[in-house]
C-alpha cells in the first residue's frame, strides 16, 4: 500500500511528508506525520468516497505545483526593456 502525502506538505507548511500508520480500524487507516503531527484518515475500501478523495488530493496537490510554478516564473524571469 502507497501511504499518501502529507497534507501539510502539499500546502507547504510540512517540510518533508514523513508519514506512518499510527492506528487501524475496521474501516479506516489514521496516518499521522512524523514531521508536523498532521493526522490524515484514509477509507480502507475503495469505495466510490475513496476514488473521490483520493482524486481531490491529486487535484489540489497539481494546483498548487502549478501555483509554485508561476511564483518562480515570476521571481526569476529577466525582461529586457
Amino acid at each position: 500500500m502507497e501511504l499518501p502525502v502529507c497534507g501539510n506538505f502539499l500546502s507547504g507548511a510540512c517540510e518533508k511528508s514523513n508519514v506512518f500508520v499510527s492506528r487501524e480500524t475496521d474501516e479506516v487507516f489514521v496516518i499521522t506525520c512524523k514531521t508536523c503531527g498532521g493526522v490524515n484518515v484514509w477509507p480502507k475500501d475503495r469505495t466510490e468516497g475513496a476514488a473521490k478523495y483520493q482524486n481531490f488530493l491529486k487535484h489540489k496537490a497539481e494546483m498548487e505545483r502549478q501555483q509554485r510554478r508561476e511564483g518562480l516564473e515570476t521571481a526569476f524571469s529577466f525582461r529586457r526593456g
